[in-house]
């Protein structure tokens, strides 16, 4: 591990860290979960059964049985989002002597010190789809209270790359000062405002244009390591198939300035004030 180039680009892969078996496990997880929920719909029910016990594989299962709900029923997609860092057995991922080390390490915190480990949130990358993507944003702006935390970023299923929709990371970001957000809801001025988008705390792309962009490319058992403070967005899956990632927050609470459990403790958070795509001058 390369604790002095994280510290110079705010971004490290880890290559090969997540072993087979317990991938198998992981997988097994989120499979469990989607299968149970999503069943619990009658007019579905038989149609999910015969995804479910059918021999493809568990990254393509998931893929059918979530485009079955795409069309009328994404309600129950949303929903089954929240489900995911609830499960103990999908946590269990991340418990591993090594990385909790190196996680400790790039926090900057001494073995005997505690982190805490917020996830896994599942990120579904539909082709063709812009519904569930993230502009250029910062995940300090996301959890303002927060101040040493790492985001974990990793492919699942199948592999990642700017082909089939992935991370850019702009490198050195972590290193400006606190740069000014757009906030709203959507990802462009046609889903502006409408139930279940995102929430934005858009940084316009003109602030880091000239920062160097490092666009993941990374194999089912690498995972990404970035700094709170890294820019970042995801891309749109140009692909026909779906494609899958696995976000993790793993923090240290001991010196923020809140008594809160809550990770996501905010000041603010006004979606009503802003919309896509503004662009103002740094001057």
């Amino acid at each position: 591990m390369n604790l002095k180039n994280f510290n110079k680009n705010g971004i490290i892969t880890l290559n090969n860290v997540l072993k087979e078996n317990d991938l198998d496990k992981f997988y097994q997880s989120i499979l469990q979960i989607s299968y149970f929920h999503l069943r619990k719909l009658k007019d579905k029910k038989k149609i999910v059964d015969r995804i479910y016990n059918s021999k493809k594989n568990i990254g393509d299962k998931l893929s059918k049985m979530y485009e079955l709900f795409e069309k009328n029923d994404k309600e129950v997609l949303y929903q089954l989002q929240k489900l995911f860092p609830k499960s103990i057995d999908a946590k269990k991922i991340l418990d591993n002597k090594n990385l909790i080390s190196i996680f400790k390490k790039l926090l900057n915190l001494k073995k005997n010190e505690p982190i805490l480990i917020d996830g896994p949130g599942l990120f579904i990358n539909r082709p063709k789809t812009k519904r569930l993507l993230y502009r250029w944003h910062s995940e300090s702006h996301y959890y303002p209270k927060r101040r040493n935390f790492l985001n974990i970023w990793f492919p699942i299923f199948f592999n990642k790359n700017p082909k089939n929709g992935t991370m850019f990371v702009k490198e050195k970001s972590h290193l400006l000062s606190d740069l000014p957000f757009n906030e709203y809801q959507g990802y462009d001025v046609e889903s502006q405002g409408k139930k279940n988008h995102f929430v934005q705390l858009e940084i316009p792309e003109n602030f880091v244009k000239e920062l160097k962009t490092f666009k993941a490319n990374l194999d089912v058992g690498d995972l990404l390591v970035f700094h709170r403070k890294s820019i970042h967005t995801s891309t749109q899956n140009l692909s026909s198939k779906y494609s899958f990632a696995v976000v993790f927050r793993v923090w240290d609470f001991s010196k923020d300035l809140t008594i809160s459990g809550d990770l996501n403790v905010s000041p603010y958070r006004d979606i009503n004030n802003g919309r896509p795509n503004l662009e103002v001058n740094l001057d």
